[in-house]
């Protein structure tokens, strides 16, 4: 991501109000398109029709763990995940091994988490 606009991003959340202000957040710093998922299914098809650049996690989903379909899309389209929290206690459980993860972020802290994935890409292309 460093130097790098996210296009494309996956959002996969069954809040609304979350989904907005992850989209908003993404959207001023350049991301210009966006893919909504409340569900599994919704994902799947959704990362299927249109790779995305980034995929983001929301606290949950109507059906199945979004952080486990995440980290799955993430790896199968190698894109980095970054897991968004508005109840934190939502991500104490353990995330799979070997997934490209930051977070889990505050939903205020996405500007942060942003700044933290862009230089971690930038370590990561320097090397």
């Amino acid at each position: 991501m460093a130097g790098e606009v996210v296009k494309h991003a996956l959002i996969m959340d069954d809040n609304v109000a979350v989904s907005r202000a992850i989209r908003d957040r993404l959207a001023s710093v350049g991301c210009e398109s966006f893919d909504w998922a409340w569900a599994e299914h919704q994902a799947v098809r959704a990362a299927a029709a249109r790779r995305p650049d980034l995929i983001v996690a929301g606290d949950t989903i109507v059906e199945g763990s979004p952080l486990t379909l995440a980290g799955e899309l993430a790896s199968s389209n190698r894109v980095p995940l970054l897991a968004i929290a508005t109840q934190s206690f939502m991500f104490q459980r353990q995330t799979p091994v070997g997934e490209i993860l930051d977070g889990p972020y505050a939903l205020i802290e996405l500007d942060h988490a942003l700044a933290t994935m862009s230089a971690a890409q930038a370590t990561t292309n320097a090397g």
